[in-house]
Protein backbone atom coordinates (compact mmCIF):
# COMPACT_ATOMS: atom_id res chain seq x y z
CA UNK A 1 0.00 0.00 0.00
CA UNK A 2 2.66 2.64 0.83
CA UNK A 3 4.04 1.70 -2.67
CA UNK A 4 1.10 1.90 -4.29
CA UNK A 5 0.39 5.62 -2.30
CA UNK A 6 4.11 6.81 -3.43
CA UNK A 7 3.47 5.74 -6.83
CA UNK A 8 0.12 7.80 -7.08
CA UNK A 9 1.70 10.96 -5.29
CA UNK A 10 4.64 10.44 -7.78
CA UNK A 11 2.41 10.59 -10.67
CA UNK A 12 0.40 13.90 -9.94
CA UNK A 13 3.91 15.10 -9.05
CA UNK A 14 4.63 14.62 -12.61
CA UNK A 15 1.00 15.32 -14.22
CA UNK A 16 1.32 19.03 -12.07
CA UNK A 17 4.93 19.38 -13.74
CA UNK A 18 3.79 18.96 -17.19
CA UNK A 19 0.37 20.76 -16.37
CA UNK A 20 3.18 23.97 -15.41
CA UNK A 21 5.22 23.14 -18.28
CA UNK A 22 2.37 23.78 -20.45
CA UNK A 23 0.84 26.76 -18.76
CA UNK A 24 4.43 28.86 -18.55
CA UNK A 25 4.89 27.83 -22.04
CA UNK A 26 1.49 29.13 -23.21
CA UNK A 27 2.09 32.15 -21.27
CA UNK A 28 5.42 32.82 -22.70
CA UNK A 29 3.83 31.93 -26.41
CA UNK A 30 1.37 34.69 -25.65
CA UNK A 31 3.64 37.34 -24.39
CA UNK A 32 5.33 36.88 -28.04
CA UNK A 33 2.49 36.77 -29.80
CA UNK A 34 1.04 39.83 -27.94
CA UNK A 35 3.52 42.00 -29.33
CA UNK A 36 2.85 40.88 -33.02
CA UNK A 37 -0.75 41.12 -32.66
CA UNK A 38 -0.19 44.73 -31.36
CA UNK A 39 2.33 45.53 -33.71
CA UNK A 40 -0.19 44.11 -37.17
CA UNK A 41 -3.22 45.76 -34.94
CA UNK A 42 -1.15 49.00 -34.93
CA UNK A 43 -0.05 49.20 -38.81
CA UNK A 44 -3.70 48.24 -39.77
CA UNK A 45 -4.91 51.53 -37.69
CA UNK A 46 -2.53 53.62 -39.44
CA UNK A 47 -3.11 52.18 -42.76
CA UNK A 48 -6.91 52.84 -42.43
CA UNK A 49 -6.58 56.15 -40.96
CA UNK A 50 -4.05 56.98 -43.90
CA UNK A 51 -5.70 55.12 -46.58
CA UNK A 52 -8.75 53.37 -45.90
CA UNK A 53 -12.01 54.85 -47.29
CA UNK A 54 -15.82 53.93 -48.16
CA UNK A 55 -14.53 52.82 -51.34
CA UNK A 56 -10.68 51.20 -50.56
CA UNK A 57 -9.42 49.82 -47.29
CA UNK A 58 -5.94 50.41 -46.42
CA UNK A 59 -5.30 46.73 -46.62
CA UNK A 60 -7.16 46.48 -50.17
CA UNK A 61 -4.76 49.53 -51.22
CA UNK A 62 -1.35 47.48 -50.21
CA UNK A 63 -2.33 44.14 -51.47
CA UNK A 64 -2.73 46.28 -54.87
CA UNK A 65 -0.27 47.81 -54.66
CA UNK A 66 2.20 44.69 -53.71
CA UNK A 67 2.20 43.29 -56.93
CA UNK A 68 3.08 46.32 -58.63
CA UNK A 69 6.21 46.34 -56.87
CA UNK A 70 7.03 42.84 -57.23
CA UNK A 71 6.52 43.42 -60.96
CA UNK A 72 8.81 46.35 -60.95
CA UNK A 73 11.49 44.33 -59.16
CA UNK A 74 10.87 41.29 -61.07
CA UNK A 75 11.69 42.79 -64.48
CA UNK A 76 14.92 44.68 -63.22
CA UNK A 77 16.28 41.12 -62.23
CA UNK A 78 15.13 39.59 -65.52
CA UNK A 79 16.42 42.26 -67.54
CA UNK A 80 19.86 42.30 -65.79
CA UNK A 81 19.98 38.50 -66.58
CA UNK A 82 18.76 39.41 -70.44
CA UNK A 83 21.52 41.83 -70.50
CA UNK A 84 24.12 39.37 -69.28
CA UNK A 85 23.25 36.52 -71.97
CA UNK A 86 23.37 38.63 -74.93
CA UNK A 87 26.94 40.29 -72.91
CA UNK A 88 28.43 36.83 -73.60
CA UNK A 89 27.72 36.48 -77.36
CA UNK A 90 28.76 39.45 -78.70
CA UNK A 91 29.74 42.96 -77.44
CA UNK A 92 28.94 44.15 -80.88
CA UNK A 93 25.33 43.30 -80.23
CA UNK A 94 25.16 44.93 -77.10
CA UNK A 95 26.33 47.61 -78.83
CA UNK A 96 23.68 47.76 -81.46
CA UNK A 97 21.27 47.07 -78.54
CA UNK A 98 22.33 50.26 -77.61
CA UNK A 99 21.77 51.65 -80.62
CA UNK A 100 18.28 50.90 -80.80
CA UNK A 101 17.28 51.48 -77.20
CA UNK A 102 16.32 54.91 -77.14
CA UNK A 103 14.20 54.59 -80.59
CA UNK A 104 12.68 51.57 -79.46
CA UNK A 105 11.76 53.57 -76.10
CA UNK A 106 9.75 56.04 -78.31
CA UNK A 107 7.41 53.24 -79.11
CA UNK A 108 7.32 52.39 -76.13
CA UNK A 109 6.70 55.73 -74.41
CA UNK A 110 3.55 55.88 -77.49
CA UNK A 111 2.01 52.46 -76.04
CA UNK A 112 2.33 53.16 -72.57
CA UNK A 113 0.50 56.67 -72.36
CA UNK A 114 -2.12 55.48 -74.88
CA UNK A 115 -2.62 52.16 -72.25
CA UNK A 116 -2.51 54.61 -69.25
CA UNK A 117 -5.17 56.60 -71.06
CA UNK A 118 -6.97 53.19 -71.16
CA UNK A 119 -6.60 52.73 -67.52
CA UNK A 120 -7.78 56.25 -66.65
CA UNK A 121 -11.22 55.44 -68.58
CA UNK A 122 -11.31 52.09 -66.93
CA UNK A 123 -10.83 53.17 -63.62
CA UNK A 124 -13.80 55.92 -64.16
CA UNK A 125 -16.31 53.35 -65.28
CA UNK A 126 -15.67 51.24 -62.89
CA UNK A 127 -15.99 53.72 -60.06
CA UNK A 128 -19.47 54.89 -61.66
CA UNK A 129 -20.11 51.23 -61.33
CA UNK A 130 -21.29 50.99 -65.46
CA UNK A 131 -20.25 47.42 -66.04
CA UNK A 132 -20.76 47.46 -69.34
CA UNK A 133 -19.19 50.67 -70.56
CA UNK A 134 -16.05 49.16 -68.73
CA UNK A 135 -16.19 46.25 -71.05
CA UNK A 136 -16.64 48.32 -73.89
CA UNK A 137 -14.05 50.93 -72.65
CA UNK A 138 -11.42 47.69 -72.39
CA UNK A 139 -12.56 46.32 -75.91
CA UNK A 140 -11.69 49.96 -77.55
CA UNK A 141 -8.42 50.06 -75.99
CA UNK A 142 -7.38 46.16 -77.23
CA UNK A 143 -8.70 47.69 -81.08
CA UNK A 144 -6.63 50.89 -80.63
CA UNK A 145 -3.64 50.40 -79.33
CA UNK A 146 -2.33 47.88 -81.70
CA UNK A 147 -3.80 49.74 -84.83
CA UNK A 148 -1.17 52.79 -83.23
CA UNK A 149 1.62 50.22 -82.85
CA UNK A 150 1.06 48.88 -86.29
CA UNK A 151 1.40 52.18 -87.97
CA UNK A 152 4.79 52.34 -85.54
CA UNK A 153 6.20 49.40 -86.74
CA UNK A 154 5.04 49.44 -90.19
CA UNK A 155 7.13 53.22 -90.81
CA UNK A 156 9.98 51.71 -88.68
CA UNK A 157 10.34 48.99 -90.54
CA UNK A 158 10.50 50.72 -93.50
CA UNK A 159 12.90 53.32 -92.69
CA UNK A 160 15.15 50.63 -90.33
CA UNK A 161 17.97 51.47 -92.67
CA UNK A 162 18.18 54.90 -93.83
CA UNK A 163 17.00 55.61 -89.98
CA UNK A 164 20.44 53.53 -88.54
CA UNK A 165 22.62 54.91 -91.32
CA UNK A 166 21.40 58.57 -90.63
CA UNK A 167 21.92 58.22 -86.84
CA UNK A 168 25.03 56.59 -86.47
CA UNK A 169 26.72 57.00 -89.78
CA UNK A 170 30.29 56.62 -87.79
CA UNK A 171 29.59 53.33 -86.18
CA UNK A 172 31.48 49.97 -87.92
CA UNK A 173 29.42 48.12 -90.33
CA UNK A 174 28.75 45.68 -88.54
CA UNK A 175 27.20 47.15 -85.40
CA UNK A 176 25.26 49.40 -88.22
CA UNK A 177 23.98 46.08 -89.61
CA UNK A 178 22.90 44.39 -86.36
CA UNK A 179 21.02 46.88 -84.83
CA UNK A 180 18.89 47.36 -88.42
CA UNK A 181 18.29 43.63 -87.78
CA UNK A 182 17.27 44.11 -84.36
CA UNK A 183 15.39 47.55 -84.70
CA UNK A 184 12.93 45.53 -87.51
CA UNK A 185 12.44 42.45 -84.43
CA UNK A 186 11.64 44.95 -81.87
CA UNK A 187 9.72 47.10 -83.88
CA UNK A 188 7.63 43.80 -85.10
CA UNK A 189 7.46 42.82 -80.99
CA UNK A 190 5.81 46.21 -80.25
CA UNK A 191 2.55 44.91 -81.88
CA UNK A 192 2.40 42.05 -79.56
CA UNK A 193 3.36 43.91 -76.39
CA UNK A 194 0.50 46.82 -77.22
CA UNK A 195 -2.09 43.77 -77.24
CA UNK A 196 -0.15 42.85 -73.83
CA UNK A 197 -0.01 46.49 -72.85
CA UNK A 198 -4.02 46.85 -73.76
CA UNK A 199 -4.77 44.13 -70.80
CA UNK A 200 -2.17 45.11 -68.28
CA UNK A 201 -3.83 48.67 -68.19
CA UNK A 202 -7.41 47.07 -68.12
CA UNK A 203 -6.42 45.29 -65.06
CA UNK A 204 -4.52 48.39 -63.36
CA UNK A 205 -7.94 50.49 -63.93
CA UNK A 206 -10.13 47.81 -62.17
CA UNK A 207 -7.27 47.68 -59.60
CA UNK A 208 -6.28 44.19 -60.10
CA UNK A 209 -2.83 44.17 -59.97
CA UNK A 210 -2.35 40.49 -58.89
CA UNK A 211 -3.19 39.35 -62.68
CA UNK A 212 -0.77 42.36 -63.77
CA UNK A 213 1.82 40.39 -62.06
CA UNK A 214 0.48 36.91 -63.46
CA UNK A 215 0.94 38.47 -66.85
CA UNK A 216 4.52 39.76 -66.39
CA UNK A 217 5.76 36.73 -64.91
CA UNK A 218 4.46 34.83 -67.44
CA UNK A 219 5.69 36.94 -70.52
CA UNK A 220 10.00 37.81 -68.82
CA UNK A 221 10.13 34.13 -67.56
CA UNK A 222 9.67 33.12 -71.26
CA UNK A 223 11.71 36.07 -72.68
CA UNK A 224 14.64 34.95 -70.62
CA UNK A 225 14.53 30.72 -71.16
CA UNK A 226 13.81 31.63 -75.18
CA UNK A 227 16.62 34.24 -75.05
CA UNK A 228 18.71 31.75 -72.99
CA UNK A 229 17.73 28.78 -75.92
CA UNK A 230 18.20 31.12 -79.19
CA UNK A 231 21.12 33.14 -78.04
CA UNK A 232 23.20 30.32 -75.86
CA UNK A 233 22.46 26.83 -77.15
CA UNK A 234 20.84 27.63 -80.88
CA UNK A 235 23.61 31.01 -81.15
CA UNK A 236 21.13 33.17 -82.76
CA UNK A 237 23.00 36.54 -81.54
CA UNK A 238 21.63 39.46 -81.68
CA UNK A 239 18.54 37.58 -83.63
CA UNK A 240 17.56 35.37 -80.88
CA UNK A 241 17.29 38.22 -78.73
CA UNK A 242 14.58 39.78 -81.50
CA UNK A 243 12.76 36.02 -81.58
CA UNK A 244 12.53 35.46 -77.72
CA UNK A 245 11.49 38.92 -77.27
CA UNK A 246 8.64 38.24 -80.10
CA UNK A 247 7.99 35.27 -78.84
CA UNK A 248 7.40 36.18 -75.41
CA UNK A 249 4.77 39.90 -76.60
CA UNK A 250 2.91 37.28 -78.41
CA UNK A 251 1.91 34.87 -75.86
CA UNK A 252 1.91 37.84 -73.49
CA UNK A 253 -0.80 39.26 -75.43
CA UNK A 254 -2.32 35.96 -76.52
CA UNK A 255 -2.59 35.36 -72.49
CA UNK A 256 -3.90 38.43 -71.97
CA UNK A 257 -6.50 38.81 -74.64
CA UNK A 258 -7.84 35.16 -73.30
CA UNK A 259 -8.02 36.54 -69.63
CA UNK A 260 -10.46 39.11 -70.34
CA UNK A 261 -12.90 36.98 -72.69
CA UNK A 262 -12.41 33.87 -69.87
CA UNK A 263 -15.92 33.52 -68.29
CA UNK A 264 -13.80 33.57 -65.36
CA UNK A 265 -12.86 37.44 -65.85
CA UNK A 266 -14.98 40.24 -63.26
CA UNK A 267 -15.72 42.13 -66.90
CA UNK A 268 -15.68 39.25 -69.54
CA UNK A 269 -15.82 41.07 -72.83
CA UNK A 270 -17.17 40.15 -76.56
CA UNK A 271 -16.24 40.27 -79.93
CA UNK A 272 -19.31 43.29 -80.03
CA UNK A 273 -17.34 45.27 -77.62
CA UNK A 274 -14.14 45.47 -79.86
CA UNK A 275 -15.48 45.27 -83.46
CA UNK A 276 -18.04 48.24 -82.50
CA UNK A 277 -15.85 51.29 -82.78
CA UNK A 278 -16.97 53.52 -79.67
CA UNK A 279 -15.98 56.86 -81.03
CA UNK A 280 -16.45 58.60 -77.81
CA UNK A 281 -14.44 56.04 -75.94
CA UNK A 282 -11.76 56.69 -78.16
CA UNK A 283 -11.84 60.36 -78.14
CA UNK A 284 -11.07 60.30 -74.38
CA UNK A 285 -8.83 57.70 -73.84
CA UNK A 286 -6.45 59.69 -76.81
CA UNK A 287 -7.24 62.80 -74.98
CA UNK A 288 -5.67 61.76 -71.91
CA UNK A 289 -2.66 59.18 -73.71
CA UNK A 290 -1.85 61.43 -76.69
CA UNK A 291 -0.19 64.41 -74.67
CA UNK A 292 1.26 61.89 -71.78
CA UNK A 293 2.86 60.26 -75.30
CA UNK A 294 3.89 63.42 -76.74
CA UNK A 295 5.71 64.11 -73.23
CA UNK A 296 7.51 60.88 -73.00
CA UNK A 297 8.79 61.15 -76.61
CA UNK A 298 10.13 64.60 -76.10
CA UNK A 299 11.75 63.86 -72.29
CA UNK A 300 13.22 60.77 -74.34
CA UNK A 301 14.55 62.96 -76.82
CA UNK A 302 15.92 65.11 -73.47
CA UNK A 303 17.40 62.27 -72.20
CA UNK A 304 19.33 61.48 -75.26
CA UNK A 305 20.81 64.98 -75.50
CA UNK A 306 21.50 64.69 -71.55
CA UNK A 307 23.16 61.88 -72.49
CA UNK A 308 25.20 63.44 -75.28
CA UNK A 309 26.87 65.84 -73.33
CA UNK A 310 27.73 63.49 -70.38
CA UNK A 311 29.85 62.07 -73.31
CA UNK A 312 32.22 65.22 -73.32
CA UNK A 313 32.63 64.56 -70.07
CA UNK A 314 34.63 61.53 -70.71
CA UNK A 315 34.35 57.48 -70.87
CA UNK A 316 34.38 57.27 -66.86
CA UNK A 317 31.62 59.79 -66.57
CA UNK A 318 29.50 57.89 -69.06
CA UNK A 319 30.53 54.81 -67.51
CA UNK A 320 29.59 55.97 -63.92
CA UNK A 321 26.04 57.42 -65.03
CA UNK A 322 24.94 54.16 -66.58
CA UNK A 323 25.59 52.20 -62.94
CA UNK A 324 24.20 55.08 -61.33
CA UNK A 325 21.03 55.34 -63.54
CA UNK A 326 20.90 51.34 -62.90
CA UNK A 327 20.75 51.28 -58.66
CA UNK A 328 18.78 54.10 -58.87
CA UNK A 329 16.39 52.38 -60.68
CA UNK A 330 15.96 49.87 -57.93
CA UNK A 331 16.03 52.50 -55.49
CA UNK A 332 12.56 54.20 -57.00
CA UNK A 333 11.47 50.73 -58.24
CA UNK A 334 8.81 50.57 -54.98
CA UNK A 335 7.89 54.35 -54.88
CA UNK A 336 6.84 54.86 -58.53
CA UNK A 337 4.75 51.55 -57.94
CA UNK A 338 2.41 54.01 -56.21
CA UNK A 339 2.63 56.63 -59.04
CA UNK A 340 1.17 53.91 -61.31
CA UNK A 341 -1.71 52.73 -58.07
CA UNK A 342 -2.97 56.63 -58.01
CA UNK A 343 -4.06 56.48 -61.43
CA UNK A 344 -6.57 53.09 -60.50
CA UNK A 345 -7.94 54.90 -56.89
CA UNK A 346 -8.16 58.39 -57.56
CA UNK A 347 -9.48 57.35 -60.95
CA UNK A 348 -11.86 55.60 -59.39
CA UNK A 349 -13.25 57.96 -56.73
CA UNK A 350 -13.81 60.46 -59.46
CA UNK A 351 -15.84 58.19 -61.30
CA UNK A 352 -17.75 57.51 -58.08
CA UNK A 353 -18.28 61.60 -58.04
CA UNK A 354 -16.33 61.61 -54.58
CA UNK A 355 -13.96 64.40 -55.42
CA UNK A 356 -13.21 65.51 -51.96
CA UNK A 357 -12.47 61.19 -51.68
CA UNK A 358 -10.21 62.02 -54.85
CA UNK A 359 -8.25 64.92 -52.88
CA UNK A 360 -7.69 62.57 -49.60
CA UNK A 361 -6.56 59.92 -52.08
CA UNK A 362 -3.99 62.28 -53.84
CA UNK A 363 -2.44 63.04 -50.30
CA UNK A 364 -2.39 59.92 -49.03
CA UNK A 365 -0.39 58.39 -52.20
CA UNK A 366 2.62 60.92 -51.71
CA UNK A 367 2.39 59.93 -48.05
CA UNK A 368 2.80 56.56 -49.16
CA UNK A 369 5.50 57.63 -51.44
CA UNK A 370 7.31 59.02 -49.47
CA UNK A 371 7.38 56.16 -47.09
CA UNK A 372 8.25 53.94 -49.28
CA UNK A 373 11.49 56.18 -50.36
CA UNK A 374 12.37 55.65 -47.33
CA UNK A 375 12.63 52.71 -46.76
CA UNK A 376 14.05 52.28 -50.09
CA UNK A 377 16.94 54.47 -49.05
CA UNK A 378 17.23 52.21 -46.22
CA UNK A 379 17.24 49.27 -47.58
CA UNK A 380 19.18 49.96 -50.95
CA UNK A 381 21.91 52.42 -49.71
CA UNK A 382 23.80 49.66 -47.95
CA UNK A 383 23.61 47.50 -50.82
CA UNK A 384 25.34 49.69 -53.05
CA UNK A 385 28.51 48.02 -52.81
CA UNK A 386 27.27 44.54 -54.16
CA UNK A 387 25.75 46.00 -57.12
CA UNK A 388 28.80 47.62 -58.07
CA UNK A 389 30.55 44.15 -57.82
CA UNK A 390 27.79 42.58 -59.90
CA UNK A 391 27.65 45.81 -62.70
CA UNK A 392 31.67 45.32 -62.28
CA UNK A 393 32.64 49.02 -61.94
CA UNK A 394 36.15 50.67 -62.57
CA UNK A 395 37.66 51.80 -59.82
CA UNK A 396 37.55 55.11 -60.83
CA UNK A 397 33.86 55.66 -61.18
CA UNK A 398 33.14 54.65 -57.85
CA UNK A 399 33.85 57.62 -56.36
CA UNK A 400 31.75 59.56 -58.77
CA UNK A 401 28.97 56.63 -58.63
CA UNK A 402 29.07 57.02 -54.87
CA UNK A 403 28.68 60.52 -54.77
CA UNK A 404 25.79 61.45 -57.05
CA UNK A 405 23.66 58.91 -55.65
CA UNK A 406 23.99 60.60 -52.61
CA UNK A 407 23.04 63.79 -54.20
CA UNK A 408 19.69 61.97 -55.53
CA UNK A 409 19.18 60.14 -52.11
CA UNK A 410 19.21 63.33 -49.90
CA UNK A 411 16.51 65.16 -52.19
CA UNK A 412 14.33 61.67 -52.56
CA UNK A 413 12.62 62.03 -49.33
CA UNK A 414 11.54 65.88 -49.90
CA UNK A 415 10.70 65.71 -53.88
CA UNK A 416 9.98 62.59 -55.52
CA UNK A 417 6.79 61.82 -53.78
CA UNK A 418 4.81 65.09 -54.98
CA UNK A 419 7.04 65.41 -58.01
CA UNK A 420 5.98 61.33 -59.51
CA UNK A 421 2.54 61.20 -57.94
CA UNK A 422 0.83 63.81 -58.24
CA UNK A 423 0.97 64.32 -62.10
CA UNK A 424 -0.17 60.55 -62.11
CA UNK A 425 -3.59 61.85 -59.52
CA UNK A 426 -4.03 64.95 -62.15
CA UNK A 427 -4.00 62.28 -65.28
CA UNK A 428 -6.53 59.91 -62.98
CA UNK A 429 -8.78 63.11 -63.20
CA UNK A 430 -8.56 63.53 -66.96
CA UNK A 431 -6.19 66.92 -66.44
CA UNK A 432 -3.49 65.61 -68.86
CA UNK A 433 -2.23 68.51 -70.63
CA UNK A 434 -1.13 70.45 -67.75
CA UNK A 435 0.71 67.42 -65.73
CA UNK A 436 2.32 66.95 -69.32
CA UNK A 437 3.32 70.11 -70.76
CA UNK A 438 4.86 71.07 -67.23
CA UNK A 439 6.57 67.85 -67.40
CA UNK A 440 8.15 68.64 -70.65
CA UNK A 441 8.75 72.34 -69.42
CA UNK A 442 10.68 71.01 -66.44
CA UNK A 443 12.55 68.58 -68.38
CA UNK A 444 14.08 70.95 -70.89
CA UNK A 445 14.20 74.09 -69.31
CA UNK A 446 15.88 72.80 -65.56
CA UNK A 447 17.26 69.05 -66.55
CA UNK A 448 18.46 69.64 -70.19
CA UNK A 449 18.91 73.52 -69.54
CA UNK A 450 20.29 73.58 -66.25
CA UNK A 451 21.99 70.55 -65.90
CA UNK A 452 24.07 71.74 -69.15
CA UNK A 453 25.34 74.91 -67.60
CA UNK A 454 26.00 73.13 -64.32
CA UNK A 455 28.11 70.30 -65.83
CA UNK A 456 30.39 72.07 -68.66
CA UNK A 457 30.64 75.85 -67.97
CA UNK A 458 30.46 75.39 -64.25
CA UNK A 459 32.38 72.09 -64.01
CA UNK A 460 30.50 70.52 -61.98
CA UNK A 461 30.31 67.29 -63.87
CA UNK A 462 28.24 64.18 -63.77
CA UNK A 463 27.05 66.23 -60.08
CA UNK A 464 25.87 68.96 -61.99
CA UNK A 465 23.75 66.67 -63.96
CA UNK A 466 22.04 65.06 -61.40
CA UNK A 467 21.79 68.42 -59.33
CA UNK A 468 19.86 69.23 -62.53
CA UNK A 469 17.68 66.45 -62.10
CA UNK A 470 16.87 66.96 -58.14
CA UNK A 471 15.90 70.60 -59.15
CA UNK A 472 13.55 69.19 -61.22
CA UNK A 473 11.87 67.28 -58.55
CA UNK A 474 11.90 70.71 -56.68
CA UNK A 475 10.34 72.60 -58.91
CA UNK A 476 7.47 69.82 -60.33
CA UNK A 477 6.56 69.81 -56.50
CA UNK A 478 6.01 73.28 -56.14
CA UNK A 479 4.28 73.71 -59.65
CA UNK A 480 2.45 70.48 -59.29
CA UNK A 481 1.48 71.28 -55.06
CA UNK A 482 -0.14 74.60 -56.10
CA UNK A 483 -2.20 73.08 -59.20
CA UNK A 484 -3.42 70.21 -56.79
CA UNK A 485 -4.50 72.29 -54.22
CA UNK A 486 -6.57 74.15 -56.37
CA UNK A 487 -9.79 73.03 -57.96
CA UNK A 488 -8.81 73.58 -62.22
CA UNK A 489 -7.42 69.16 -62.15
CA UNK A 490 -10.21 68.18 -60.80
CA UNK A 491 -12.76 70.10 -63.38
CA UNK A 492 -11.38 68.16 -66.27
CA UNK A 493 -13.55 65.12 -64.52
CA UNK A 494 -17.01 66.48 -65.37
CA UNK A 495 -15.99 65.27 -68.77
CA UNK A 496 -16.59 61.86 -68.22
CA UNK A 497 -20.36 62.56 -66.75
CA UNK A 498 -21.53 63.13 -70.81
CA UNK A 499 -20.31 59.87 -71.78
Amino acid sequence: MPGALQETWHRAFLSYRKLRFHTIRNALRGCAEKPTERCTLMLTKILDKKLGSSIFTGRQIISMLMPLIMDSFFVFGIGVLTTAMISSSSQESVAAISLVGPLYMMVYAINNAISAGGTVVVAMFKGKGETERVKEAAGQLIVGLPLSSLAACILLVLCADPLIRFLFHGMEETILVKAEHYLIGVAISAVFLSVYMSGFAVFRGLGETKKCLHLSILINVLHFVASFVFINILKLDIMGSALSLNLARLVGGMAAVLMLISKKSSIEIRPRHVFRIDWRIQKEIFRIGIPCGMEQLFMNGGAMLVQVYIAKLGTASVAANAVSNSIFSVLYAAPSAVATLAVTIVGQCIGAGEKKLARRYGRSMVWLCTVLVLLSLAIGMPCIPILLKLYQAQAETVPMIYRVLIIAAVCMPFFWGASSVLPSVMRSAGDASYASYFSLVTMWVVRVGLGYLMAIPMGLGLEGVWIAMCAEWAVKTVAFGLRFRGEKWLAHSDRMDKM
